[in-house]
């Protein structure tokens, strides 16, 4: 019948067609390995559509299993910010096309946008995104470092998103791996009530509080006057 792809937003905030939609599935799931969810925001939001929710792992998302499933049952999946900034999910898009499964989108809040916004920063002069891969043995790529030096080159701003496995990686550690950098802004829980936005040199923010994960950073290159204004009141 069909398969839904519903944006959880930046904060877990649906938007009233995305409650609608789930309270006439006949499944929902949701998938948190980009973006951990407590169990207690699911739970209200059980309640407000009358259905459980399901956790569905990568591994499950990645498969044919919600497709199998959308053959012919109302299949609603929630992802986290808006639905198709993940490759995985235009897969399945691909996927249900070849199989007529009907596919509807339910778009939300990105940290694409959110977060150079409540930066100050203008979204036009960033660059590539980076992202930082929790430590591990005999691991430590370097791609991330060099899409920030390459942007840094071409005068542009650098999101970079950290780790969420196998836990949501600290600021404190992703700033150690930044180090090379000259300054940079750590926001914490973005669209959350405790939302943290700290900036300064890379040096110095480890000595400050930064709030709680998950975080995410932007590396800033030359700013423009009001960028460097809006900066100065998150220093």
């Amino acid at each position: 019948m069909t398969l839904t792809l519903i944006g959880s937003g930046i904060s877990f905030d649906l938007t009233l067609s995305a409650i609608d939609a789930l309270a006439s599935a006949d499944l929902v799931y949701i998938e948190t390995y980009t973006n951990p969810i407590d169990d207690e925001e699911i739970s209200i939001l059980e309640e407000k559509i009358g259905k459980k929710i399901k956790r569905l792992p990568r591994r499950d998302v990645e498969s044919s299993y919600l497709i199998d499933r959308a053959q012919n049952q109302r299949v609603c999946l929630i992802s986290s910010g808006d639905p198709l900034t993940a490759t995985t999910h235009i897969t399945l898009v691909l996927d249900a096309k070849t199989k007529n499964v009907e596919v509807k989108i339910i778009p939300n809040s990105s940290i694409y946008s959110t977060a150079p916004a409540r930066a100050g920063l203008q979204i036009y002069r960033f660059g590539k995104t980076a992202s930082l891969v929790n430590p591990r043995e005999n691991y430590a790529p370097t791609s991330s470092l060099d899409i920030i030096r390459k942007n840094l080159e071409l005068n542009m701003h650098s999101l970079v998103l950290l780790d969420t496995e196998p836990e949501p990686m600290e600021a404190k550690t992703a700033l150690e791996m930044l180090s090379e950098f000259d300054s940079a802004v750590v926001i914490s829980k973005l669209g959350a009530i405790d939302e943290k936005i700290t900036y300064g040199k890379i040096s110095e923010l480890s000595e400050k509080d930064l709030g709680k994960p998950p975080f995410a950073i932007i590396i800033p290159a030359k700013l423009h006057i009001l960028e460097d204004e809006f900066l100065k009141t998150l220093e």
